[in-house]
């Protein structure tokens, strides 16, 4: 037997462009205490979330869970339906008639603020409005292993200042390669909120040849060169001269094909720059200059771990007491994205060049010899290079057991 709730469940949309609308929303109980939401999208596809709410407020993102049906992910216009579980996601509590469903459209150019991507069933892209909803916790091993997530960060039209500060000069800080200088990115883009695990890796390309072998499976993938990520400059996929396109065998180029989305690849520079800030000015993202107590609640390196006590170098069977740490081991930043600074440098899509003025921020130098790594790694013992402004280089064609990297991809669904 049904029992029918509140059927004036309200209807939203987050729309900036594109328009999909959402109507006709009704919610209705059976006897086993399972959730039926119908609801009309239309005129434009749209990505569909779904929050209840009691009394006008809600119950909290951690208990919208176990939920089926055409929430969220992306939906064709037409009559559509969710379903859900409040026995798993809400077991304390009764649905009753001062409950509803807020039933919200997100434009395909406006996602939600997370997005999660299965790498074991094909084409299965999920999001979620917020880190609470995320099934089982964001910090869940799960999203280290056989799933990516990813933190959408609010780039498009944003004016601010690349680089560091001349006066007062960070302590370190490299005059040449990090002249501040006020920039605008384009778009929004998704960036992971970890460094692509062992296990990840494993799971899009099939193989890994890691370092470090203890306990690996949500440690960072490290020793892969930037060539093994996307494709070879000489092979036809020079960044920026050949875009965005990727070598189909390649990291990148499987996890296309895995996902159905084309637009994920490595963050340039600035982007990568600009989420590791998470709209902060400091030396380290936490809001602190460059300080030593700080800096080791931020960042695996040298002197948090890196080495043995600081002063010995691990082998590769040292759990990840040492060496690399387990991703998300240390404190995020304001976005929920961790190991912005340490645990493996990350490899970004430009060409480095000593200076980052004259050129587009949005692409690079057209040419050089060393591409963009960032952030430091468990080996750095020079804390300078462990600021969000630190900008290094390696060349494409190499990798160490320093060099890992993340995914990002523009906040486009397709």
């Amino acid at each position: 037997m049904k029992t029918s709730l509140l059927i004036s469940a309200m209807c939203t949309s987050a729309a900036v462009f594109a328009a999909p609308t959402v109507s006709d929303v009704t919610m209705s109980q059976d006897a086993s205490r399972r959730v039926t939401i119908n609801f009309n999208l239309a005129n434009e596809p749209g990505i569909v979330t779904v929050d209840i709410q009691t009394n006008g407020v809600s119950i909290g993102g951690q208990h919208l869970t176990y939920f089926v049906g055409d929430v969220n992910r992306l939906v064709q216009p037409g009559a559509r339906t969710a379903t859900w579980m409040p026995l798993k996601a809400w077991p304390d509590n009764k649905v009753t008639e001062n409950v509803q469903a807020v039933v919200t459209a997100w434009a395909t150019n406006a996602p939600p603020n997370y997005m999660v991507v299965s790498l074991t069933a094909e084409k299965t892209i999920r999001f979620y409005a917020n880190a609470e909803s995320v099934p089982f916790g964001i910090t869940n091993d799960l999203y280290k292993t056989d799933e990516m997530v990813f933190r959408k960060c609010p780039a498009a039209n944003v004016e601010w200042r690349m680089g560091s500060p001349v006066t007062p000069a960070e302590s370190g800080r490299d005059a040449t390669s990090e002249v501040p200088h006020y920039v605008t990115l384009g778009e929004d883009f998704y960036i992971g909120v970890y460094e692509v695990t062992q296990r990840q890796y494993e799971r899009v390309r099939g193989v890994n040849g890691s370092f470090f072998s203890v306990e690996r499976e949500t440690r960072p993938v490290e020793k892969v060169k930037y060539d093994a990520i996307r494709g070879s400059a000489s092979g036809g996929f020079d960044w920026p001269n050949d875009g965005h396109k990727v070598g189909s065998t390649s990291f990148m180029g499987q996890l296309r094909t895995l996902s159905g989305q084309d637009g994920f690849d490595l963050p340039t520079d600035a982007q990568w720059e600009f989420a590791c800030r998470a709209g902060c000015g400091a030396a380290l993202y936490n809001g602190s200059e460059l300080d030593s107590t700080a800096l080791k609640t931020l960042a695996r390196y040298r002197a948090s771990g890196g080495f043995i006590d600081g002063v010995t170098e691990p082998t590769a069977t040292c759990t990840p007491e040492n060496g690399t740490a387990k991703v998300g081991s240390y404190e995020a930043n304001a976005w929920g994205i961790y190991d912005m600074l340490g645990n493996v440098f990350e490899w970004c899509l430009d060409w480095y060049q000593a200076s980052p003025i004259g050129y587009d921020v949005s692409t690079g130098p057209a040419s050089g010899t060393e591409r963009v790594r960032r952030g430091g790694s468990w080996y750095t013992w020079q804390e300078a290079y462990l600021r969000s402004a630190s900008r290094r280089s390696m060349s494409p064609t190499s990798g160490d057991s320093s060099s890992g990297f993340r995914v990002a991809c523009p906040a486009v669904v397709r």
